[in-house]
Parts: structure tokens; sequence; C-alpha cells
């Protein structure tokens, strides 16, 4: 619907516990992908002071929004998650669709979608359950590692890194408002201590137990296209200095410049369908202008005890060509900017050599990951990959072919990981981990450049569309949109299949009268819904779905409450309430609301609007009782509204299945 709305922190919980007990899974993340490191292999990992268990996590971006996605983001195995960025602005307004991942990636969305207090406390929420799992897991026997039994979190390496991202210019991170933000990430004891009185009864164990209360001292810092060098600089010394946090400088792939850009964009890899915006040249930072602003910014942090370092980094500004997005410039990223972000890498490190710290996101995927912390990348971030189908669940893979590649070399620790794939390939012995990381870099640009799998020629394929629109019921229950969107707001549900020759009814002068009507069919039991309040309108869905509309537009879009169902009345929409001892299912159907309460005994219903109010038997369909709220009127009400919504609650109340819809509603 546009707009994210937080989910309470008692229904995430709630979920949760019921969703993997009855389907084992959490979050429509099969517990079969989650994450079980080889607990033979460290690949552990040093940022910024700290240890986190393996170098990979989501990029800021649509999988570090929300609470429900970080989570998914740590069971599938990220341990270093850069949290969405932050901004002064947060009521900004973003065209709809903004994610097109047709081929390599383009998007047209950049900071968080959430109100600054919003952010906060999804975060705060985020590490809390994450504490949670790791001890309700090891207490309930879920195996923590691939090769062992269950085994205490204390004696599995699950560390994990929040790292803060905010922009975008000094003004508006100097406010008040984010320096109380970025203070409240480093203290957040209050929110924690607010948060642990709405654990559930099912989770009441963990009320007490200690949580972290500084979520991050890292941040790392996106400015704005064309933001000067000097207001980069003073904006990291504001971070570094009056802040007390670590500072890593995104940076943006205009710096390699036209020549060598468009000679490794177009000449190279072939994207000559790509037409980058020219006022990038001109407006972004040169790479010049960054070594310099580095190096005075490196004495600053080392008289504060801080980790300075950069990030390639930004996506690539270029003009929409397509139909899809509406901007009239988006951001390009997948497979061409791992070329240009890896040149990058390069350049940075004929200057300031292997030690200089350096994280990286750009086209990264399970069959590039290995390569990536084989150069010294700390951390290496995704975001397109995760996008596709699969979503969450391609990410275990990046993990498991890290560990084979260090079982093929022998190896158990992340450093000698990177020593041993230098010295095999160049057949030099005792060689010394900086050495490595250099050749290793080079040797990766070379290789990646001339590897087709990052040329527009294997990347003009698109997702297949088989030439049908989806409706409201029976799709094709291929299951591609619940897995790629970030936010799990798509789900499915069951049902028994519906065939129903029904009657209309007409209501003249107080009487009723049995018209004509129809059949009301639904023949899958599988059906698929939308959850509104985890819905942005991002379009990835649509992107992936096989038939045409859309399923965050066409399926059954349910709401969080009543209140943002009535506030969101342009929308059809439904929302399912606990109320006067029954359990009741508010619809809108464009411009007609109606309201459908199945009793606590679940043998009537009552179909009612603002003219009339029907009862009816649950079973039989028989209709027992007429009420009109107008005399004198004739009013013709059409039943295939009341199947409609009785089919609905039906699968909604189906105890198979476990979503935000019903996780309230479980004992």
């Amino acid at each position: 619907m546009a707009e994210l709305i937080p989910i309470p922190f008692d229904k995430l919980l709630k979920r949760i516990y019921h969703e993997y007990n009855q389907n084992r899974s959490i979050f429509d993340l099969p517990a079969s992908k989650f994450y079980r490191p080889d607990p033979l292999l460290d690949l552990s990992v040093t940022f910024c002071g700290k240890t986190a268990a393996n170098p990979v996590g989501p990029a800021a971006g649509p999988h570090t929004q929300m609470t429900q996605n970080i989570v998914l983001s740590w069971l599938a195995g990220s341990r270093m998650l850069e949290l969405k960025t932050v901004q002064i602005k947060d009521r900004i307004e973003l065209t709809r669709p903004c994610i097109d991942i047709h081929n390599i990636g383009y998007n047209t969305e950049w900071s968080q979608e959430l109100r600054l207090e919003e952010s906060l406390r999804e975060y705060v929420k985020a590490t809390m359950i994450i504490k949670m799992l790791k001890h309700w897991f090891s207490e309930t026997g879920f195996c923590f590692t691939e090769k062992q039994d269950a085994l205490d979190p204390q004696t599995v390496n699950l560390d994990t890194i929040f790292d803060t991202s905010v922009g975008y210019d000094l003004a508006g991170i100097q406010t008040p408002q984010i320096r109380s933000w970025l203070r409240s990430m480093q203290d957040a004891s209050d929110l924690i201590d607010e948060y642990r009185t709405q654990i559930p009864d099912e989770f009441r164990e963990y009320r007490d137990i200690p949580y972290h209360s500084k979520l991050s001292d890292s941040i790392t810092l996106s400015t704005f296209h064309g933001t000067p060098p000097d207001e980069i600089e003073s904006i990291s010394e504001f971070l570094l200095t009056e802040m007390n946090y670590h500072v890593i400088i995104k940076m943006n792939p205009p710096m390699l410049g036209k020549e060598r850009l468009e000679y490794l964009l177009y000449d190279n890899l072939g994207y000559t369908d790509v037409r980058v915006n020219e006022k990038a040249y001109e407006v972004n930072i040169t790479f010049d202008n960054a070594v310099a602003v580095v190096q005075r910014l490196q004495d600053t942090a080392s008289r504060h005890n801080k980790t300075l370092g950069v990030k390639f980094g930004n996506t690539l500004e270029v003009h929409n060509e397509g139909n899809f997005l509406k901007d009239k410039i988006q951001y390009l990223s997948g497979q061409p900017l791992h070329i240009l972000h890896l040149d990058l890498v390069y350049e940075w490190r004929k200057v300031f050599g292997a030690d200089f710290p350096i994280s990286f996101a750009a086209g990264v995927d399970a069959q590039n990951f290995a390569d990536c912390v084989g150069i010294g990348l700390v951390p290496v971030t995704t975001c397109t990959d995760l996008l596709r189908p699969g979503g969450y669940g391609r990410l275990p893979k990046y993990l498991h072919n890290l560990e084979s590649e260090m079982k093929k070399h022998n190896v158990n620790t992340i450093g000698d990981f990177i020593i041993n794939t230098a010295s095999r390939i160049d057949g030099m012995q005792d060689i010394r981990i900086q050495p490595a990381i250099l050749y290793n870099t080079a040797r990766l640009l070379n290789e990646s450049i001339a590897n087709p799998r990052y040329h527009a020629d294997k990347n003009r394929k698109k997702p297949n569309k088989i030439g049908s629109h989806l409706y409201l019921w029976d799709c094709i229950n291929c299951d591609k949109c619940i897995p790629v969107c970030p936010n799990d707001s798509n789900f499915f549900f069951e049902i028994e299949p519906v065939a129903v020759a029904y009657k209309n009814i007409k209501i003249e002068n107080g009487s009723r009268q049995l018209i004509d009507g129809g059949e009301f069919r639904v023949g899958k039991s599988h059906q698929i819904a939308n959850f509104a309040d985890a819905c942005n309108d991002c379009g990835n869905c649509d992107v992936f779905c096989p038939e045409d509309g859309g399923p965050y537009i066409e399926k059954p879009r349910f709401f969080g409450s009543l209140e943002q169902w009535r506030e969101w009345n342009r929308l059809s929409g439904f929302v399912l309430v606990k109320e006067d001892g029954s359990t009741s299912l508010y619809g809108r159907f464009k411009d007609k609301e109606f309201k459908l309460s199945l009793s606590n005994t679940g043998t009537k219903a009552t179909f009612e609007n603002d003219d009339f109010r029907i009862t009816v038997d649950w079973e039989s369909f028989d209709i027992s009782d007429v009420v009109v709220h107008h005399e004198n009127r004739t009013y013709y009400v059409d039943m295939a509204f009341y199947h409609t919504m009785r089919t609905l609650i039906a699968g909604m109340l189906n105890p198979g299945r476990v979503h935000f819809v019903n996780a309230d509603f479980r004992e």
C-alpha cells in the first residue's frame, strides 16, 4: 500500500513461535534454508574492532528496514548487516514501483521509508529477537551446525554486527533529531526495557535475559550524489569525534572517471543500452579528491581510536530507458556494477595498500562471494541477488560455497584462505596476507572483466510471462512472489475448494426475495494473499510473477488493523479482527464495504453494511433473518461478496498456516 507499518513486537514473536512449531519456518523461510555453519571452519572476521561470525550480510536497502527483514537475513546466515540508511527527512515520497530486477537490476529508492523513531524501534526489536532465537533454538533442539547435535549458543560463534547507515548532508546529520537517534543506537536500554514488557507468554522466559543495549558503533556514510569533498570530510569528522562512531565512507562509481567507467561498461562488458547520467561525472567526488579526504581523515580517526574505511559502494545513476519504473533517473546495480566496483577496489589499494578497510557491495551472489572474501573485503554485502527468486533462501549458498573453497584449499580460517589462494596460484611459498590480498585483487579483477557472466549478452533474459492475468483467486501457484518480497508481505493460505450456486437477494418494502445469482467457484486449495502493512508497492513480486497484474495489486490485501483499513479507504482490502464475542472480517471491494462476523460457535454468520444485516447459516448458507436499516428503499444484495468473504475468513482461520493475519488468533 506504499506505506510501511511496523508490525507490533508481540505479533512478530507470536508468529515466530507458532509458525516455527506448526510449519517449521519463520516469516515463510523454511528451517531447511536456515544457515548452519560447518563447526570445523572459522569464517569470522574483524570489523571496526568487533568480531562477526562471517563477513556476509545485506547492504543498506530493502532487506534491512523492517524487523522481519533483519531476522530473515540473520536466519539465512547474515552476520554483518548494514541497516537501511536514515536521514532527517523521514517523510519522503517515492514513486512506485521502485525496484526492477528484470535482468541486471535498477531501483529508484534511496533512504528509509519509516519515521526515524520507527526505524530505531525496528532495529531494537530485531536485535532482541535475534538474541531470543539464539536461546530458543538451543533449548528446543535446533541444530546450530551441520555436523553436530543441538549446541548451547555460547559454543557456536553467532557474533553479529549491525552497521548503521546514515545520510545525506551535514546539516541533516547535525540536527538534534539525528544526534539523538545516533546516541540511542549506542544505548537503547530504555527501549529494550519497554519491549521486555511486550514479550508474549510464548517467550515469557526471555523477558529478563540480558540484551545488548549498544546496537551499533559504526556508520557507513551515504551522501548525496554531488556532495562536495569538504562536506564529506566535515560529516566524517563529526561522526568520528563528536558522535564517537567508526566511519566507512560509501564511494560512487563515477570516481573511476568517464573514460575508464565507460570503457569498462561499454567496450568490455557490452552494456551499450545503459546511458550514464552525464551530470554524475560533473558533480560526484573525483578519485583524487576522495584519496585526499581520506588521507586527512586518517589522522583524526587514529587520534580518536576509531576505524576509518571506505565502501565500494554506491549504485550508478543512469537514465531510465524502460517502462516499469517511472523516474527519469534510476540506479543501476547487479553484474555490471560488480566490475566497476572491483576496479575501484584495485585502484584504491594501489594507493592505500592492503591494510586499509574496504567493504563491498555490487552484484554479489553465491558464485562470486568466496572470491570477494578472498581479496580481503569486509563485509561483503548483497542486495540485488536477494531480490531474485528464492530471496533470503539464496544466502546460505554463499557461505556453503565459501566453506567448500576453504576445504578445497585445506584451510580453516579466512586469513589462511586468502594466503593459500594466492600461493597456490602463483606457486609462492610463505606469502604474507597483505601481498596475497593485493595479488588476489589484481587477479580477480582481470578474471572478472573477462568472465562472460558479467557481460551484457549473458544478462538480457527477462523473467517469463505466460500471458494470463491474475485475479483474486487461483493462480498457477509457483509461489515466486513470496520469497522475492523483502518484507514477507506476500503469503499463502489454504482453503477448501468451493463451488456454490447462490441466489442474490432483493429487499423491497421490508420483504426479501431470492433472485438469480450465479456460481461462486474457487478451484484450488492453495491461495496467495498480501499483508498490506508490510507492502510498499516496490513491484518486485510483479517482476517475477509469470502472470500479469502484480500479486500485490490483484491478490486479497489484508491490513493489520481496522484503523489502517479505514485510513486506506481508496484501496480494496480486508482486515480480520476479534470483537463482540465473534471474529469479524471487514471487506472493501472498490467502493462497496461489508462486514462478515462469525459467531464463536461457528454456526451462524452475520453479513452486513450500512444498508442491511443478513444472518446466514455457516454450513448450509440458509438465510434466517434480514434486517434493513432504511425503510422504503429497494436493495439488491450480491451474495458473491458474502461467499468471497466467507472463503477468506475460513482461509485466514485455517490453523494449518501461520502468517501475519492470523498470528494473534493462535491459542
